[in-house]
């Protein structure tokens, strides 16, 4: 498989940042194309979305000039789906507030309360029932 154009090299960082390794290590990346161990260690380089972003935006530009390239495509969703994962790591994460010991025996014995209720009015209409001179 062929490496990438040199014109789609991303510019640098700015002049007023210091300097960033990423763009050596994208050359090394074009450098050897086809090899995948070099594609891991170009992406493994990147742990936040910033920086996701960056790779991502490499392997895109290679896909819009060359769409069929397979490398390009396989390695462009690998950073999507790290992307997604870190992006996921980020959600903040809430726990159920747990049922009040209190609130629960309050509920509990308002269920008894009510059967308790529901069989005494069943009792007493059927013994209404065997009561002599009730039919």
């Amino acid at each position: 498989m062929p490496a990438p154009d040199a014109a789609l090299d991303a510019p640098g960082a700015p002049a007023a940042a210091p300097p960033d390794p990423e763009p050596e290590a994208w050359a090394r990346v074009v450098a050897a194309w086809g090899d995948e161990k070099v594609h891991q260690e170009y992406l493994a380089r990147f742990r936040d979305l910033e920086g996701l972003a960056v790779a991502g935006g490499r392997y895109r530009a290679v896909l819009d000039a060359r769409p069929d390239d397979a490398v390009a495509r396989r390695f462009r969703d690998e950073v999507v789906k790290r992307a997604t994962a870190a992006g996921l790591a980020l959600v903040p994460r809430t726990r159920l507030p747990a049922v009040a010991p209190r609130a629960l025996k309050v509920v509990a014995i308002g269920l008894l309360v009510a059967l308790l209720v529901a069989a005494l009015v069943l009792l007493w209409r059927d013994a209404a029932l065997l009561l002599p001179g009730s039919h």
